[in-house]
C-alpha cells in the first residue's frame, strides 16, 4: 500500500508540491500542517500517528520561525514543548544553508552528489517529512531551466525515496497564473512534471465567499487549497484556510500580549450555513460543468450531491439527506430532470441535467411541498405518464 502520513500531500518516499502566490498563507499551512503531525493531531488531514518532522524555512531566521510554530501550536490548542522531540527546523539563512547543485555555469551543472548523500544518511530512519520551504532556496538554477530544475527536483526525490521520508517543496506561482493548474508554478514546468501530487492556493473571490457563506467582508481572508495533479491518489474535494493572527505572549511584560504572529484556521463549511438559493445555485453551477458526475442515484460514486458538495466546501456523505432533499425539491420545481445514459457497464441510469431557467426559492417553496415528502422520480415519471394519456 501507499503510505500517506497526512493526506495526499504527505507521501513516503515521494516528492509533493505547494504552489501558492504570496500573501495566501503557503508557509503558514506547512508550519500548522508540521505541527499537527508532530504532534499526532488533525489539521483538515487526519493523522494516524505522531511523526518526526523536519522543516528547512530558506528565507526567515530562525527566531522567526520559532515564533510561527509557537504560533501555530497556540491556535491548534497544543503543547508546543511536547513538539521539541519530533520538530526539528534550520534555515537558510545561517551559514549552513543547502545548495543541491554544483557547477560554475549551466553547461556544467550538476547534483551536490556529497549533500544529497549526507542529507539521505542523515534522515533515514530519523525523519518521516521534510517541508523544504521554498524550493527555490535549495539550489542556485534559473527557474525557467527546466534540464536543471529537473535535476533538482529528481535530487529530492532521490532523498525521498533512499531517505524513506516524504518531501514537500514549496514554490511560488507564476504571476497570471491559473490557480487551478499544476502548470501555475513560476519558471520551467519540470518540477510541478516531477511532483506526484500538487495543490494550489488561492484567494476565495466575491462569488466564491457568497456560496461558502461568508459574510464578514474580508475576502482576503479565506483561501482555497485545490488538488491539480494526482499521480497516486484518487480526486478529493477542495479545503479551504481561513488566515488569522495570535498574540504569543513572549513579552517579558505580562501585561502585554507580545508579538501577533500570522497562523492559518481550518474552515469547513456545512449545509447549514446556506439559503436554499446558495444550495440551488451551487447544483446548477456544478451540473454546467460535469461530463459524467451526474447520477440521480446517492449510492452510486458519481452521485449529483458529491459534486454539489465539493462546490460548497461541505462533506458530500455528512450532508447526504439535506442535499437529496434539494435536488428532489428541484426535480418537483422542474429546475432539473432525469434521463437515462449508459453506465460504464453499458446498462442505463438515472442521470440529471437542466431544464430552462432556475425559479426563485419563493416560487419553488410556495408551488411544492416541503423537501422530505417530495414524491420519487418514478412517481413523477408514473404522473407525466398519466397526464400524457389523458391528454
Amino acid at each position: 500500500m501507499r503510505e500517506f502520513l497526512f493526506g495526499p500531500a504527505y507521501q513516503r518516499h515521494q516528492v509533493t508540491l505547494t504552489i501558492a502566490a504570496g500573501g495566501t498563507g503557503k508557509t503558514s499551512l506547512c508550519i500548522a500542517e508540521a505541527v499537527a503531525m508532530a504532534s499526532g493531531s488533525s489539521f483538515i488531514e487526519k493523522s494516524h500517528r505522531p511523526l518526526r518532522v523536519w522543516i528547512y524555512n530558506g528565507e526567515e531566521p530562525l527566531d522567526e520561525i520559532d515564533r510561527r510554530i509557537k504560533a501555530a501550536a497556540m491556535a491548534q490548542k497544543l503543547d508546543h514543548e511536547a513538539l521539541k522531540e519530533r520538530l526539528f527546523v534550520n534555515s537558510g539563512r545561517s551559514a549552513n544553508r543547502i545548495n543541491l547543485s554544483s557547477g560554475a555555469d549551466k553547461a556544467r551543472l550538476e547534483v551536490n552528489e556529497p549533500l544529497v548523500r549526507s542529507l539521505i544518511d542523515s534522515i533515514a530512519g530519523q525523519i518521516d517529512v521534510v517541508i523544504v520551504d521554498p524550493f527555490i532556496s535549495t539550489h542556485s538554477v534559473s527557474e525557467n531551466d527546466n534540464t536543471g530544475i529537473d535535476m533538482m527536483v529528481k535530487a529530492w526525490a532521490r532523498i525521498a525515496e533512499q531517505g524513506k521520508c516524504a518531501v514537500h517543496l514549496v514554490h511560488h506561482a507564476s504571476k497570471g497564473g491559473s490557480s487551478d493548474s499544476a502548470d501555475a508554478s513560476r519558471g520551467a514546468s519540470s518540477l510541478a512534471a516531477a511532483a506526484r501530487h500538487v495543490r494550489n492556493l488561492s484567494q476565495l473571490g466575491p462569488k466564491d465567499t457568497e456560496r461558502l457563506g461568508v459574510r464578514d467582508g474580508s475576502l482576503q481572508r479565506y483561501v482555497t487549497i485545490r488538488a491539480t495533479k494526482q499521480n497516486n491518489s484518487g480526486e478529493s474535494a477542495a479545503s479551504y484556510i481561513r488566515l488569522s493572527s495570535v498574540a504569543i505572549g513572549n513579552d517579558p511584560n505580562p501585561d502585554n500580549p507580545g508579538d501577533i504572529v500570522g497562523v492559518v484556521e481550518s474552515f469547513a463549511p456545512t449545509i447549514d450555513q446556506y439559503e436554499l438559493d446558495d444550495i440551488v445555485s451551487a447544483a446548477l453551477d456544478a451540473l454546467d460543468s460535469l461530463e459524467t458526475r451526474d447520477v440521480y442515484s446517492s449510492n452510486s460514486p458519481d452521485w449529483f450531491g458529491y459534486a454539489i458538495a465539493e462546490v460548497l466546501g461541505a462533506d458530500g456523505k455528512t450532508h447526504r439527506q439535506d442535499i437529496e432533499s434539494v435536488i428532489d425539491l428541484m426535480l418537483r420545481s422542474r429546475v432539473i430532470e432525469t434521463y437515462n445514459r449508459p453506465g460504464k457497464n453499458g446498462r442505463k441510469r438515472d442521470c440529471l441535467r437542466t431544464v430552462g431557467s432556475y425559479p426563485t426559492t419563493t416560487s419553488m417553496t410556495a408551488s411544492s411541498p416541503a423537501p422530505a415528502s417530495l414524491p420519487s422520480p418514478e412517481e413523477n415519471k408514473e404522473a407525466d405518464s398519466e397526464a400524457s394519456l389523458s391528454a
